[in-house]
């Protein structure tokens, strides 16, 4: 009978310690998982906001390269590059843009979170926010980012995608992503109009960095992928462009605008 007792209890004890080993290493894994995470989050903010590693620029990039290959030296040199030139401001949603236009709203009503990019005398240059909208196999997710006039892109990066490899998912490439660079917005700032802002190309002569239009050129057999991308950037840059006009007040009043 002792015996029986002794067996169980011993069985009880490795089994509680087993199961306290395996909680600590969960928790460590989950803690490491969320820090890297969080630094390919903020690798994706910086690129869409131009910001580069010292000695590095996109243009020396190779065309199929994606934003993971960007040589940072390590991960504590992204932490604190977005540490000391990105700060994030929760902007509320007035009543005249709470409506299901925008896809960024889904779930959304009451107050939205945008990124503000810090130039010089700690004013904003630039506002970035997440968008998404839908490919051709599922949702397509995106970190965007406008100059602080309104006028300009400075720049997109993918952050989830679902796109068959070699066509659609090209859109995670620096040779798409460029075109983004210096896309001009300033149809977001006239009259209504039906037509969409924003269109795709089959083909450009040049960059928007050296000729700033209102186009893209499309990745060549991705055609439903690149429609679901300028669909997603007509409907969630107004919507946000919007916003930021709305609360104007709100950024003069924290420093962010004259």
């Amino acid at each position: 009978m002792k015996k029986g007792l002794f067996t169980i209890s011993f069985m009880l004890i490795i089994t509680i310690t087993f199961i306290a080993v395996l909680a600590y290493v969960n928790e460590s894994t989950l803690v490491i998982i969320q820090k890297n995470q969080e630094i390919e989050k903020y690798k994706s903010i910086l690129y869409a906001f131009d910001i580069f590693p010292s000695g590095i620029a996109e243009k020396d990039l190779p065309a199929t390269s994606i934003t993971a290959d960007i040589p940072w030296s390590n991960p504590d040199q992204i932490i604190e590059t977005y540490q000391q030139t990105v700060t994030k401001l929760r902007l509320p949603i007035p009543t005249e843009l709470k409506e299901p236009s925008a896809t960024i709203l889904t779930g959304l009503r009451d107050s939205v979170d945008i990124y503000i990019q810090i130039g010089e005398k700690q004013q904003a240059s630039a506002f970035g926010f997440l968008v998404n909208g839908k490919g051709l196999w599922g949702t397509l997710e995106a970190f965007g980012a406008i100059s602080a006039d309104l006028k300009r892109m400075v720049g997109i990066d993918f952050t989830s995608q679902v796109e068959t490899p070699g066509l659609g998912a090209r859109i995670t490439e620096t040779e798409f992503k460029y075109f983004f660079r210096q896309l001009n917005l300033e149809g977001f700032n006239q009259q209504e109009s039906t037509r969409p802002v924003l269109m795709m190309v089959s083909k450009k002569t040049e960059t928007n960095v050296q000729n700033s239009t209102n186009s893209l050129q499309a990745i060549t057999g991705a055609t439903q992928t690149c429609h679901g991308v300028l669909d997603m950037l007509n409907t969630d840059l107004k919507f946000y462009i919007a916003l930021i006009k709305a609360n104007q007040d709100l950024l003069r009043s924290k420093g962010f605008l004259n």
